[in-house]
């Protein structure tokens, strides 16, 4: 039995031995809300019922380059909060998320973990974007409150002295980028034509510069290099025309989110870019499609993203039938869903809300796949799917093809 339930039980019983007739009564706590009611049935009978509020933090980008995202993350976060009710139900306990707005940054999502702090929450679900994670667990960390990422890749974050606590169900772009060079190669790209555009947030500097290292072990980049940008430029004509104007360029990777990874897409298009362009996990998913002003933009455009193992449950086939509605990245619905699944089942542990997290997740089989942390709390991972855009101007379409994994290279589907 949980340690916090057995004590409420036993304040609560002691009212009743004080023969009260009856009560609402809230207690706030470092990790829930209990909620004590005694009822008379009419014959002298009394009914003590204590219900325990686990309140579970969820930082989403509701503001940012990847708002068009929220919603569909919010979606599995909800279902997953429906999931524990039911699950639980029998031993009155009711889950509950408090939502706040990360923004994708530092900046803002530092000052909503202080306000999950104040609002007793058990764990934190987020963040999606890196640096938003990384300006998060600074707060968090310093209150003792584990947090579990859903998209943050940045290799930084596997650090676990400067980031305590933190947990991700996604892998880091360290074997992004392997996997990023293996998809290029398969597709055909040959050594010095490759330019690579990032931004120069913590996950766009992260894995561009994974990706450029595993892309020089066997050769170079073209004389466009390498080139950075701030997640909220819009205008890209310039970076765009270095490529274009140099012969020796034919492919470009996008290390990007969604918005500006559109916008990108339509520079090359309209500076008349003939060659290949690909993209990390930031970009994937139908969600592109939503910034875009022509879908055919999008033709041929390759990305890779997390590939999920043998899904467990039915929330996989959920998603799939509300795909059209709820949009976004399925990857990362799916690893909110089960982010949100681990630290719900970890607070109906006995002992820490870490060990818990810790315990939960080994050999946890979630949506996602099977999810064991490592020390530090990464994953391993399941490789990268490769996903390519395709239809015309009114209909889009994403089709995930081939994958590629560390022990056995690139496959198809």
């Amino acid at each position: 039995m949980n340690t916090n339930k057995l004590q409420v039980f036993v304040f609560a019983m002691l009212f009743v031995v004080g023969a009260f007739t009856g009560c609402v009564e809230d207690d706030d706590d470092e990790s829930s809300t209990t909620t004590t009611t005694t009822t008379d049935d009419g014959s002298g009978n009394e009914t003590v019922v204590t219900t325990t509020t686990i309140k579970i933090g969820f930082l989403n980008p509701i503001t940012g380059p990847l708002d068009a995202d929220a919603a569909g993350f919010k979606w599995g976060v909800d279902q997953a909060i429906g999931d524990l009710n039911a699950h639980f139900a029998s031993e009155n306990t009711v889950f509950e998320a408090i939502e706040l707005d990360s923004g994708c940054s530092g900046d803002v999502a530092g000052p909503a973990a202080q306000t999950l702090v104040d609002s007793g929450v058990v764990a934190v679900v987020g963040a999606a974007c890196s640096g938003a994670s990384m300006g998060a667990n600074a707060i968090l960390s310093a209150a003792g409150i584990p947090m579990i990422s859903y998209a943050s890749t940045n290799p930084g974050l596997s650090d676990e002295a400067v980031y305590p606590h933190f947990y991700r169900v996604v892998p880091s772009d360290a074997i992004q980028g392997p996997a990023g060079a293996a998809m290029m190669a398969d597709a055909g790209v040959t050594n010095e034509s490759l330019a690579i555009l990032h931004m120069t947030n913590d996950y766009g500097s992260g894995l561009a510069d994974s990706i450029k290292t595993a892309w020089e072990v066997d050769g170079s980049l073209c004389s466009a290099g390498m080139q950075g940008y701030e997640e909220s430029t819009t205008n890209f004509d310039a970076m765009v025309a270095n490529i274009t104007d140099a012969s020796d360029c034919n492919a470009v990777y996008l290390s990007s989110y969604i918005t500006d990874g559109a916008g990108i897409l339509e520079a090359l298009a309209q500076a008349g870019f003939t060659g290949h362009v690909f993209g990390g996990d930031g970009p994937a998913g139908i969600g592109l499609f939503e910034k875009l002003t022509d879908n055919a933009t999008a033709v041929n455009f390759t990305v890779s993203a997390p590939r999920a193992g043998t899904t467990f449950g039915d929330f996989e086939a959920r998603y799939d039938a509300n795909a059209t509605e709820v949009g976004s990245i399925k990857t990362y619905v799916l690893t909110a869903y089960d982010a949100t699944m681990i630290i719900g089942k970890a607070a109906m542990t006995d002992g820490t809300i870490v060990a818990g997290i810790e315990s939960v997740g080994t050999g946890y089989e979630g949506a996602s796949g099977v999810i064991n942390f490592l020390s530090n709390g990464d994953i391993g991972g399941n490789g990268y799917d490769f996903c390519t855009y395709g239809g015309d101007d009114t209909a889009g379409t994403y089709t995930c093809s081939k994958f590629w994994t560390a022990e056995n290279g690139v496959e198809s589907a």
